[in-house]
């Protein structure tokens, strides 16, 4: 953290100690902060992006039919479908624990271009396997997930809209790929619905159930995934951003760069932490003496909503711009202290002994 940053959160930690002792907060009803979470955020989330990549495939089918006229409404099918990614993919646990399964969505970070370098290879060769979800789903994370339809859908010297056999190809290979997203969303949600789904084992964990035994345990996964999404907004995102600017030399490589996204993208990863934050509900019922700290979570996120998107935006073009540095790294302030606040004071004065992994490094 630049010293500057450091200073300024010394001093606010320290006005919880010039406050004197506090009485101890009240403890959650777990059950209920799981049911509240699921059902009001993780569910509604996983529900929207079936029906954001549902409409993707539709969408490219037609383009495969009709050409060009169709391609606008796919690229906006596609950002919808990255948009609502980027609310469950920081959820690594339950349905998507399983291995390789949030690298299927989107492989990313990518430093050595393996998508690029794969795809490429794939449509050189025509790799017919690569048509059908059911093969597809087996090949490389890299030849599948939104990183390679970005590739396909933004490649404007091999447009998937014409009506040669390489576009043929191409269009029936992005259809493949995002009817795969279809169903590996899908078969999320199947598994966290049903009698014996991951809703039913957070929310009345058996003696036999795996892994939880009690409440507790599901809602410190919640607030592990609050820090996950945070810290890769932090590492995947904001840092290498700022390396990038600070070596000229150097490109600035940016999640959904080709498709324009990139400040939508963060914008959602910022608006999905606080969404999830609100959810488990870990600023209520704190000692007085410690109020000051989900206040100040509620305005950082605020913050965070306007000016991390602004400092991203057609970033590649900023290099050379020291004021987008500095918001860069005032970003990167906000998300590192709400980090440490959930993590090491408000998630344990809610009775969650949730670890410190993710906040290795601060």
């Amino acid at each position: 953290m630049h010293p500057v940053f450091e200073r300024l959160f010394a001093v606010m930690c320290m006005l919880t100690c010039m406050a004197g002792a506090a009485s101890a907060a009240t403890a959650p009803d777990f059950r209920k902060l799981n049911v509240r979470v699921v059902d009001t955020y993780v569910l509604p989330s996983f529900a929207k992006l079936e029906k954001a990549s549902g409409k993707l495939v539709s969408s490219l089918e037609d383009v495969c039919r009709s050409g060009a006229q169709s391609l606008e409404a796919a690229k906006r099918d596609f950002a919808a479908t990255v948009l609502a990614w980027a609310a469950v993919e920081f959820l690594r646990f339950g349905p998507m624990s399983q291995i390789g399964r949030p690298e299927r969505f989107f492989f990313w970070p990518d430093p050595r271009n393996v998508t690029l370098r794969q795809v490429n290879a794939v449509v050189a060769k025509r790799d017919a396997t690569v048509l059908e979800p059911q093969t597809l789903i087996k090949k490389s994370a890299a030849v599948q997930g939104l990183s390679a339809l970005e590739l396909l859908l933004y490649d404007d010297k091999h447009p998937i809209a014409g009506d040669d056999e390489d576009a043929r190809f191409r269009c029936q290979y992005a259809v493949a790929i995002a009817q795969t997203l279809h169903a590996e969303t899908a078969a999320a949600i199947d598994e966290w619905k049903g009698p014996d789904g991951w809703r039913r084992r957070i929310v009345d964990p058996g003696p036999g159930d795996k892994p939880y035994t009690n409440a507790e345990g599901a809602a410190g996964d919640f607030a592990r995934a609050l820090l996950t999404g945070l810290q890769m907004i932090q590492d995947r995102q904001v840092i290498p951003m700022i390396e990038g600017m600070g070596n000229p030399a150097r490109p600035v490589r940016l999640p959904f760069a080709r498709s324009g996204l990139s400040d939508r993208y963060i914008g959602a990863g910022v608006a999905s932490a606080q969404g999830l934050y609100d959810a488990i509900g870990l600023g209520r019922n704190i000692p007085r003496a410690k109020a000051w700290m989900p206040q100040w979570i509620t305005q950082a996120f605020g913050r965070l909503s306007r000016d991390a998107p602004a400092a991203v935006k057609e970033l590649g073009n900023a290099k050379t711009n020291p004021d987008r540095e500095r918001q860069l790294r005032m970003v990167r302030f906000h998300v590192q202290n709400i980090r440490m606040l959930v993590g090491r004071e408000i998630a344990p004065l809610a009775g969650l002994a949730i670890g410190f992994n993710e906040l290795d490094g601060d």
